[in-house]
């Protein structure tokens, strides 16, 4: 007696023919990939800033206390991961961490992001228990290393506002003092 036994699954040649076009997609794929991730590193902290921003400006509010933020600059690195910030409750006004002030936030630049530059006095601005600019305004910028700039600009009013370009030019806020 002769059993028909029904053949299932793939040959060698199937699997081999599929591995191949997978290795090939990846070979395209990967370079774009990593030509990518750079800006999209740089726009997620570029929000993430902005974001922090305004959390610091709601916390004043809520907390009714004045809420610090302190940038650290550095020089552009293409490795980036160069600058930070700091977002504090700063209980005594002074624009510097005291032992039993809360830190919010502390935040380090991610790989190919450089925070660069500020232009707040003492590289510190905040907001006061009225969601109002402590100090003055102004605007900070990152860069990576495919020449992408983002500043984030703080009004008089306090709102920050995001703008991206690849030279690096921000024209200047014209905001005048109150």
């Amino acid at each position: 007696m002769h059993k028909n036994f029904k053949k299932s699954g793939f040959t060698l040649i199937e699997l081999m023919i599929v591995i191949g076009m997978i290795s090939i997609l990846s070979a395209i794929a990967i370079p774009s990939i990593m030509k990518w991730m750079p800006n999209y590193r740089l726009k997620a902290e570029a929000r993430n800033l902005y974001s922090n921003m305004q959390k610091a400006k709601i916390e004043a509010v809520k907390r009714k206390q004045d809420v610090t933020i302190l940038f650290n600059p550095e020089t552009y690195d293409p490795a980036g991961q160069l600058g930070s910030y700091l977002v504090f409750i700063d209980s005594n006004g002074d624009d510097s961490v005291d032992t039993g002030e809360t830190i919010l936030i502390q935040k380090n630049m991610p790989k190919n992001v450089t925070l660069y530059f500020n232009n707040f006095s003492a590289n510190t601005t905040g907001y006061n228990p009225r969601g109002l600019p402590v100090g003055n305004w102004g605007d900070v910028r990152l860069r990576n290393n495919q020449s992408r700039y983002y500043q984030l600009a703080m009004s008089p009013a306090g709102t920050v506002k995001i703008s991206q370009n690849t030279t690096g030019f921000f024209p200047c806020m014209k905001y005048s003092k109150i």
